[in-house]
């Protein structure tokens, strides 16, 4: 009973009941289309996005430090990511864990919740996701085009 209720809950980037001034000020400036169910996209910088995936966008563009060491994945939705999360993944750990060992990350997690997107998970409710603690090489996703990474 309880995975239905999940199923009827949607993301937390489509939502858009808490995005900045600043965000709704520029989404009232964008063109805009409903979705299947009803739910408003907006066309920012060219490509579809929710009120709280340009909120993410504008606090990643803001606020994102790249470092040398960092990895991002880029890819388009729908193709192959949570595969290639995890060869990512294998393959920048396998000092760390063993392809054997039976404590292995991967046999027991997601490969969405071992490498993060940037996005949709880490910006989507926080300016500040903390990611200057994480240890290097930082993994991370994303399904925004390039242009989006430029200027960082």
């Amino acid at each position: 009973m309880e995975a239905s209720q999940d199923l009827q809950t949607p993301p937390k980037y489509i939502n858009d009941d808490d995005v900045s001034q600043e965000c709704q000020n520029l989404i009232s400036s964008l063109p805009s289309e409903k979705d299947s169910t009803g739910k408003k996209l907006y066309n920012y910088q060219g490509s579809w996005y929710y009120p709280n995936t340009i909120q993410a966008i504008l606090n990643f563009q803001k606020h994102f430090r790249a470092k040398d060491t960092d990895i991002v994945l880029a890819s388009l939705p729908k193709s192959g990511t949570t595969w290639l999360k995890a060869l990512v993944f294998a393959v920048v750990h396998r000092n760390k864990y063993a392809p054997n060992l039976v404590s292995h990350p991967l046999l027991s997690d997601n490969p969405h919740n071992l490498v993060r997107f940037l996005e949709i998970d880490l910006y989507v409710k926080n300016q500040h996701p903390g990611l200057e603690e994480l240890p290097p090489p930082r993994l991370f996703a994303t399904h925004m085009p390039f242009q989006r990474f430029m200027n960082l």
